[in-house]
């Protein structure tokens, strides 16, 4: 056991991995605030390390995004996607020292929704780029990711994406594939419904009108039915206009902190925490969580950290978008920050019972050197002290939520105003995009941020 333990201690000093990666963001969103992305970038260059790798890719990946070098962009978010399948092939030893140490010395390997998010980052910048069958492919990478996750994620509330199918159907029917954009649509539509009860996320009001219209353009060939009876007007422009599709990136999604608890350890359960025997003793500790125990019959506390979101919202409400004369609000289409946190409660149980079991054997591990040697001990003890912190990373510099807006315009050069309100209707940001072209009968995409 002290073998282990000074192997770890040397592995531990050379990792540096005791300081949480929450505590490098708070400085990295000041710059994004302030748009200054080549600082932001700069920052995220010195919290690279082992480890981090796939972070320091998605968060280049963004950033590069929003200041328009979209193919590098790509390039970034393609290195992610290649590292992130590899990181599932776990490092052994790495995996044995997290065991013995903390999580956040893992390679982060990125949480399954943040992964489908690249895809719609990457299908923008195709299309950006005037390649809309490139667009496509991202769409149908992201479809063909979210099969996997419906397979492999077992019990995890996030195995589908509802804004991910909603936008395809967008680039397909912007694209004339009407057949697919109606497959789509209701792809969004059904995965909507989960999204409500899960997430609490109501579909956006246009998607019933979208399955209809694509319906009615297939002229009936196996044509739904079911909008017979709804009286849905579909949604088609006037001979000669075109359509304005906005989605609005809306704050920060929540950082990942971590929290501290104690949980009462007795001697039967050191007694029994041997060899495989541990994870059966921690997740029986786990349940300890809320209970009230006489403190005379406690050997130990046990002092855990784990991590958590912070219920943080953004300032801003919705986006009014005003172009042509007419004005539109914003709805919500996606929400990060409630995936987040209910994909972190369907891992809680998985990670509480780890860390437990960890716990249990950095203290019988104190115990025994402490038995041998006071100071041998107390080295010990002060290891498993500082390498015990919750792993706190995460892609943050992915939005709260996500918006969209749709207007139809006259062909045409316009200008696009879109003003930030907060909850109480007021104005707390206006960005103005000129310039914009509107093409008679297609459709124009525009994603911008806000970050308050």
């Amino acid at each position: 056991m002290k073998t282990i333990y000074y192997t770890v201690l040397l592995l531990t000093v050379s990792l540096h991995g005791c300081t949480t990666y929450s505590h490098f963001s708070g400085d990295f969103r000041t710059s994004l605030r302030a748009r200054n992305y080549e600082d932001a970038r700069a920052k995220i260059k010195k919290s690279r390390k082992r480890g981090n790798q796939l972070l320091y890719l998605l968060e280049n990946g963004l950033l590069t995004h929003y200041q328009g070098h979209y193919e590098t962009s790509n390039r970034y978010f393609a290195e992610a996607e290649r590292l992130s399948d590899r990181l599932y092939t776990r490092s052994v030893s790495r995996e044995a020292a997290a065991f013995l140490t903390n999580d956040a010395i893992r390679n982060y390997r990125g949480d399954s929704f943040e992964m489908v998010a690249v895809h719609y980052y990457r299908a923008l910048n195709y299309w950006y780029l005037g390649l809309p069958e490139d667009a496509l492919v991202e769409c149908r990478k992201a479809n063909l990711k979210l099969d996997q996750y419906a397979i492999h994620n077992g019990q995890t509330s996030y195995k589908n994406d509802a804004f991910i199918h909603y936008i395809t159907g967008l680039f397909y029917e912007a694209t004339g594939e009407f057949n697919d954009a109606r497959v789509s649509y209701q792809h969004a539509q059904d995965a909507y419904s989960y999204y409500e009860k899960k997430f609490h996320i109501a579909p956006p009001q246009t998607i019933a009108k979208d399955l209809k219209q694509v319906d009615n353009i297939l002229n009936g060939e196996g044509a739904d039915m079911r909008f017979a009876s709804l009286n849905i007007p579909p949604f088609v422009p006037p001979v000669g206009n075109g359509e304005l599709v906005i989605f609005s990136e809306i704050g920060f999604i929540p950082r990942k902190v971590q929290e501290e608890i104690d949980l009462p350890i007795y001697e039967e359960d050191i007694k029994h925490s041997k060899g495989d025997k541990v994870s059966t003793i921690a997740a029986e500790i786990s349940h300890r969580r809320h209970r009230v125990y006489l403190i005379r019959d406690v050997e130990y506390w046990l002092r855990v950290t784990l991590p958590k979101y912070e219920a943080v919202a953004p300032r801003t409400k919705h986006i009014l978008i005003r172009a042509g004369g007419r004005t539109i609000q914003t709805q919500i289409a996606q929400n990060y920050a409630a995936i987040a946190k209910t994909s972190l409660q369907d891992h809680y149980p998985r990670i509480m019972i780890r860390t437990i079991a960890r716990g249990l054997v950095k203290y019988i591990a104190h115990r025994e050197a402490k038995d041998e040697n006071e100071v041998l001990g107390f080295f010990v003890n002060l290891f498993n002290i500082s390498t015990e912190i919750a792993d706190t990373r995460s892609w943050v510099s992915l939005p709260h939520n996500i918006q969209i807006g749709r207007l139809e315009l006259p062909p045409g050069i316009h200008t696009i105003t879109l003003e930030a309100l907060d909850i109480n209707g007021r104005i707390i940001e206006t960005e103005t995009f000129t310039n914009i072209e509107i093409k008679p009968g297609q459709r124009t995409f525009l994603n911008h941020r806000v970050y308050q």
